[in-house]
C-alpha cells in the first residue's frame, strides 16, 4: 500500500532519507551527521538561496568597504566584488543547508560548536581565502589584484563574519526563519525578512543578556569567563587570518569595550523593567 504524505514525517533518523522527515523523536548530532553521510543529496532539497541572497549583499559590501577604505582603484574593487559574489553564493547556500540539518540537534552546545568552527573553517578559511589568492597571484594579468593588503584586511574581517553569519543562521533557523525545504515550517522570504529586526535583535543582546542574568544569580566566575572567552575569541580570529599581532589584542580590547558598555545597558534595561513588574504587579 503506498505510504501517505502523514507517514513520511514520522520516520526514524535512522531510516529516514531526510533529516527533515523527523518530527517525534530526539535527534542527536551523530543522527544529523550519519544522515547527512548517507544521503547527501537532501541537502540540495533545502539548498538555501534565502541565506545565500542575504550572505551574498553583506559580503559584497564588506568587500567593497573595506577595498574602498584601502584607498584602492574602482577597477580592483569591482572585480574582488565578482570573485566575492560568484563563490559566496553556491558556498552560502551550501552552509545554510548544512547548518538547516542540526536546528534539532542535541545537544545543542555540540551542534553550536561545530557550526560555528568546522563551517567558518572550510567556507571561508579555505574556500575564501584561496579564491582571491589564485584570482590575485596566478591572475592577475587579466583580473585587477589589489595594492594595499586590502585583500588581507577582507579575508580577516570576512573570517570573523562567517562565525557570526554561522551562529546567526543556526539561532534563527532554530526558531523557524530562513528555512527552506522544511514543509510547512517554511515560510515567504518576505515572511522571513519581517522578523529579522527582532531576531537580529535578540541576537545581538543574547550574551550581554546571559552576562547579566549570570551576575544577578551570583554566578560571577561564569560571567567572566563568557566576558573573557568573548573577546579572546574575536582577537584570536583577527589576529591570526590577519597575520598580525596588533589586530588581535586590539579587536580583543575593542569587543571587551563593547561587552561592557552592552552589558551595562542591558542591566539598567533589566533593572527598570524589573522594577516596573514589582510596582504593578505583573510578571510580563
Amino acid at each position: 500500500m503506498p505510504i501517505s504524505e502523514s507517514d513520511e514525517i514520522h520516520h526514524s533518523a535512522a531510516d529516514a532519507h531526510d533529516i527533515e522527515d523527523v518530527r517525534d523523536e530526539e535527534i542527536t548530532v551523530g543522527d544529523v551527521c550519519r544522515s547527512l553521510l548517507r544521503n547527501p543529496f537532501q541537502l540540495l532539497v533545502r539548498w538555501n538561496w534565502k541565506s545565500a541572497i542575504i550572505g551574498t549583499l553583506i559580503r559584497a559590501s564588506i568587500y567593497f568597504t573595506v577595498y574602498r577604505a584601502s584607498k584602492e582603484s574602482l577597477l580592483v574593487t569591482t572585480t574582488a566584488v565578482g570573485v566575492e559574489m560568484v563563490f559566496r553564493f553556491v558556498t552560502t547556500a551550501t552552509s545554510g543547508s548544512i547548518i538547516q540539518s542540526f536546528r534539532r540537534a542535541t545537544p545543542e552546545w555540540l551542534a553550536t560548536t561545530i557550526i560555528s568552527v568546522i563551517l567558518p573553517t572550510v567556507t571561508t578559511s579555505l574556500i575564501e581565502f584561496y579564491s582571491h589568492f589564485v584570482q590575485e597571484v596566478y591572475f592577475a594579468n587579466i583580473f585587477a589584484a589589489s595594492e594595499n593588503s586590502a585583500r588581507q584586511k577582507a579575508f580577516a574581517i570576512s573570517t570573523l563574519l562567517s562565525v557570526i553569519s554561522a551562529l546567526f543562521s543556526l539561532y534563527v533557523m532554530r526558531r523557524g526563519a530562513l528555512l527552506v525545504g522544511a514543509g510547512e515550517e517554511t515560510k515567504s522570504f518576505a515572511h522571513d525578512m519581517k522578523r529579522m529586526p527582532v531576531l537580529v535583535s535578540e541576537f545581538v543582546i543574547l550574551i550581554p543578556v546571559r552576562i547579566v542574568q549570570l551576575l544577578r544569580e551570583g554566578r560571577v566566575f561564569a560571567a567572566l569567563g563568557i566576558f573573557a572567552a568573548f573577546g579572546l575569541s574575536v582577537g584570536s580570529i583577527l589576529g591570526i587570518t590577519r597575520g598580525k599581532l596588533d589586530w588581535g589584542y586590539r579587536s580583543a580590547i575593542y569587543s571587551w569595550a563593547l561587552l561592557l558598555v552592552c552589558s551595562a545597558i542591558a542591566w539598567v534595561v533589566m533593572e527598570l523593567r524589573r522594577r516596573y513588574r514589582k510596582r504593578h504587579g505583573t510578571q510580563d
